[in-house]
């Protein structure tokens, strides 16, 4: 018996933004998050991986299911590009830190 190609467990969601002054992120279309500390949270979106960058970040929210993601602290960039291959990804945000 054949096995059927397996379906993502999410669906598509579309990529919103919402910035509340530079203290609170709320993201829609979340599908993972790559790494995060008090000063960077990369994670990938429907439409490629965003990094939020700053002083005293934190992850309020995350609710992968529903592609949910809030994120609070002194927001002082934010930075996308597109999904690419993990390695690639760590260098594009290696060549930016020197």
């Amino acid at each position: 018996m054949e096995k059927e190609p397996t379906q993502s467990k999410m669906p598509f969601r579309k990529h919103t933004l919402m910035l509340e002054g530079r203290t609170r992120a709320k993201l829609a279309g979340v599908t993972a998050v790559s790494c995060f500390n008090d000063q960077e949270v990369v994670l990938e979106t429907s439409e490629g991986e965003v990094a939020l960058m700053g002083e005293g970040l934190h992850i309020e929210q995350l609710n992968l299911e529903d592609g949910q993601l809030g994120v609070t602290g002194e927001i002082a960039a934010i930075e996308y590009s597109d999904l690419s291959p993990r390695k690639e990804r760590r260098g594009l945000f290696a060549r930016r830190r020197k």
